[in-house]
């Protein structure tokens, strides 16, 4: 909204806000506003097994260039399952750390920012006790990764998908078609 060259349509001090400016911070806020809605919305209706199957699925061609399709996927299943784990413990650390008399809400940005340094140290030290822990579990069920594993339910498309398949390509088209008609300036 700053740096962008253009009409200008406000000043203060060394900073300009100029029409095309504003309109690209406007599309960059609601492109940032639409992917956390998105994903918002697929983490809150999918479950993770499926997440993992179906990502897991789509990076399948890449096994035959060297992508590790079922690591990378057991890897944002991981990630996925111990977002809300995470919260849990630096609400619970948050708490501890307030009991002791730790402030957090007063100050300016930096002050507050700079009090939750102390909050980090216990909870990455947390974070890797969990992952130590879920590696020895792993390890003592004799997980060796995607070896010749098999599936309860073996994912297939169905009319829905097809359905959203076509939604999907329709508005990636439009948005490339306005793209390029605004480029050429019609």
């Amino acid at each position: 909204m700053f740096f962008t060259p253009g009409q200008p349509i406000f000043h203060w001090g060394p900073l300009t806000i100029t029409l095309e400016g504003a309109k690209r911070g406007v599309f960059m806020s609601l492109r940032l506003v639409f992917l956390v809605l998105i994903a918002s919305l697929l983490t809150l209706t999918t479950s993770p097994m499926s997440l993992t199957d179906g990502l897991e699925r789509m990076l399948r061609p890449g096994q035959k260039i060297g992508i590790p399709a079922h690591e990378i996927a057991m890897m944002m299943t991981i990630a996925l399952r111990f977002i809300p784990t995470l919260l849990e413990e630096t609400e619970k650390i948050m708490k501890a750390q307030m009991a002791r008399g730790a402030d957090f809400e007063s100050g300016n940005f930096l002050q507050r920012a700079k009090s939750l340094l102390p909050l980090l140290v216990p909870l990455f030290i947390s974070a890797f006790r969990r992952a130590d822990e879920l590696a020895v579990a792993m390890e003592a069920r004799c997980y060796r990764g995607g070896e010749h594993r098999t599936r309860m339910k073996e994912l297939k498309l169905g009319r829905q998908d097809y359905i959203a398949l076509a939604v999907m390509i329709g508005f990636a088209i439009y948005a490339w078609v306005s793209r390029s008609l605004t480029i050429m300036g019609w």
